[in-house]
């Protein structure tokens, strides 16, 4: 059980590290871009980067599926705390877990229906960069996965460690 413990934090610990380089990757294209395409349109009379409308929105998702990642391996997301308060022991662990299950099957069928519709808008190309419209939704899809594995290895590190162990979050990465 050790073992599988153990590859459970490291694969969780994979995926956090991505997250967080998409993050720290995404957040600096996008800033680059924004601020590109206002100094253009402010030093041209091209109105303008023809790129810079279309980029920010193949990008967006993905810096926003990387902090809901991150926000589910924390235990830092939205939650119904007070369910929690009112049980102890066995039964507060085992809501914990029903609670996660539906999460991460919640979470897999958005993957899944997040593909289908990625496979539908692959179709459609975006004007000026002719990129798929399929790829917001694969950053959906793949954030989706990657939610539900990170929220079985909090529910994993709560089974191992106990419920103290249940939240992740440190001071220094929460912003006020």
């Amino acid at each position: 059980m050790s073992r599988f413990y153990s590859a459970v934090d490291l694969i969780a610990g994979i995926i956090v590290a991505f997250a967080r380089l998409v993050i720290i990757v995404s957040g600096i294209a996008l800033t680059l871009v924004t601020t590109a395409n206002v100094a253009v349109r402010y030093l041209s009379a091209s109105g303008g980067l023809s790129f810079a409308q279309e980029l920010p929105m193949l990008i967006f998702p993905w810096f926003i599926i990387a902090g809901i990642v991150l926000a589910a391996h924390a235990g830092g997301h939205m939650a119904v705390e007070w369910l929690y308060d009112k049980l102890a022991g066995q039964s507060r662990t085992m809501a914990l877990i029903v609670a996660n299950a539906i999460s991460v099957a919640a979470f897999l069928v958005l993957a899944y229906q997040a593909t289908v519709v990625a496979e539908i808008a692959g179709a459609e190309h975006s004007p000026v960069l002719q990129l798929p419209n399929s790829i917001g939704y694969y950053a959906l899809s793949i954030g989706a996965v990657l939610v539900s594995i990170v929220t079985v290895a909090a529910t994993a590190r709560v089974l191992r460690l106990g419920w103290d162990h249940r939240l992740e979050l440190k001071p220094e990465e929460v912003a006020l």
